[in-house]
């Protein structure tokens, strides 16, 4: 097996973790109302984009050159890698348990009766 696979692959994964990180649609999601809930997301957001780049740029050296291939520098990547997914799959996760059945978020501000004619 070709070592420098597993670099190259995520010189690809990453920047596609890193956009679905940003381009959530947080709009469509209920804000938290703890301070706590909000605290844990920021770090959830931050822990993912960490990993993201420790897996980015050690695959990078690895494919220049700059830092040979071993046992460390796989761990290194899968491990970043995984916690990543993981994070993000936990941000995904959190979506599917804020979303109504007919897949809406909940929203306070109004409400469908708000939209209604009036006039008649």
């Amino acid at each position: 097996m070709d070592d420098s696979l597993i670099y190259e692959g995520a010189m690809q994964v990453v920047p596609l973790l890193l956009i679905a990180l940003f381009l959530d649609n947080r709009a469509n999601t209920p804000e938290l109302r703890s301070r706590l809930g909000r605290a844990l997301t920021r770090f959830q957001d931050r822990a993912i984009a960490v990993l993201s780049l420790i897996a980015f740029f050690i695959s990078m050296f690895v494919l220049v050159g700059a830092v040979p291939v071993t046992a460390l520098t796989n761990a290194i990547v899968v491990a970043a890698l995984s916690g990543s997914i993981g994070l993000l799959f936990g941000t995904i996760w959190r979506r599917f348990a804020t979303t109504t059945d007919d897949g809406s978020a909940p929203s306070s501000s109004h409400s469908p009766k708000d939209h209604h004619d009036h006039d008649s």
